[in-house]
């Protein structure tokens, strides 16, 4: 057993899922939303739908569901539009979505000087500018595609979720050492980082309870 005691706080680093976890929904249907609008939601719906009903019933997979759904509302918006709106979609948006007794975890490792990161399937093109907001170190997260500063509808990497989240984080390790790690996660997504880490913490709500890497 590790004793965080002695442990310098800048060698401590808490990983946090994003969506379920610090907020109380799932954000990417409302940054689509955001971005196109309740027309461009409309007029694809025929698209959208079939998308959905496969995912529900698993014939494809959440990373196969994802960039589908991207391909038919995102293909073709340019890079800087996307970034405008994710910026806005930030600053206006996702604090609505917080759930205060989880982000007040947050706060506490930042206030005691820890690495934030964090780690999620959602977009890091909205993410990034969250994460900048509130004095988080880095976002480790989904990433779409541009070409000639277009959308191409494609993810850029795997769709950072369950083993890929300890990928990611394994990747990322290479040039940057901890010597204790948290996380916190709410799905079966995150039960991968959980048991990666030294101290995992599963959200439930605003139920916060230790992880048992035994289950």
């Amino acid at each position: 057993m590790i004793d965080k005691k002695i442990i310098n706080p800048k060698d401590i680093v808490a990983y946090f899922d994003f969506d379920g976890t610090i907020t109380n929904r799932d954000t990417f249907i409302p940054y689509l939303y955001f971005v196109v609008g309740f027309k461009g939601f409309f007029v694809n719906i025929h698209r959208l739908i079939p998308i959905t009903i496969m995912y529900l019933f698993k014939i494809i997979t959440n990373e196969m569901a994802k960039e589908r759904t991207l391909s038919v509302l995102l293909k073709g918006y340019s890079e800087e539009l996307l970034n405008k709106k994710a910026r806005v979609f930030a600053r206006k948006t996702l604090d609505s979505y917080i759930m205060p007794k989880v982000y007040s975890k947050l706060e506490y490792h930042l206030e005691h000087g820890h690495s934030v990161i964090l780690v999620s399937a959602n977009l890091a093109l909205y993410l990034n500018y969250w994460a900048k907001r509130h004095n988080i170190d880095h976002v480790i997260a989904t990433e779409i595609e541009f070409i000639n500063d277009k959308c191409t509808g494609k993810l850029k990497t795997r769709n950072c979720y369950g083993v890929q989240k300890v990928i990611r984080i394994t990747e990322f390790l290479k040039t940057n050492k901890f010597s204790y790690s948290y996380g916190y996660g709410n799905s079966h997504g995150d039960y991968e980082l959980l048991n990666f880490v030294n101290e995992g913490y599963f959200v439930n709500g605003e139920e916060i309870t230790p992880w048992d890497k035994s289950l």
